[in-house]
Formats: structure tokens, sequence, C-alpha cells
């Protein structure tokens, strides 16, 4: 499976932290102005984490190991 078949909310393990896929989004970065980027949410219990990727990570496949989906 491939990081643009995963539907919203599927959760993927990213650095060993387990990761909400959002889509892709308009993320706006100081500097830079706004961007499409592949988006990631994980809630830490008092904040929430954000991972943004480039658009070309959406073909990277993701590797299954103990029956959770992990992209490295």
């Amino acid at each position: 499976m491939k990081v643009k078949d995963l539907e919203i909310d599927q959760e993927v393990i990213i650095n060993v932290t387990s990761y909400k896929y959002k889509g892709i989004q308009r993320v706006h970065f100081t500097g830079i102005g706004k961007v499409q980027k592949i988006v990631f949410e994980t809630n830490l219990g008092n904040r929430y984490d954000y991972k943004y990727f480039d658009i070309t990570v959406g073909n990277k496949e993701l590797k299954e190991v103990d029956g959770k989906l992990e992209l490295k």
C-alpha cells in the first residue's frame, strides 16, 4: 500500500509514534506561503503534533509490521 492510498484518520507509525493520516492540505509556512503537503496528526495528551511531507512521498510504499502500517 502506498501513502496516497490511505484513508482519512487511518493510523500509521512514524518514528515509533502513531499518527493519523489527514490527507493533502494547504499549509502556511512563514516566509514561504501556502504549500500543499501530506499531513499526519497525533495527540500527545497536552498538545497535537503534526508531520508534513512533500507530495512526492505519496508514492512511497508503507511497510506492514505486526499488523500496523509503518512509514520509513
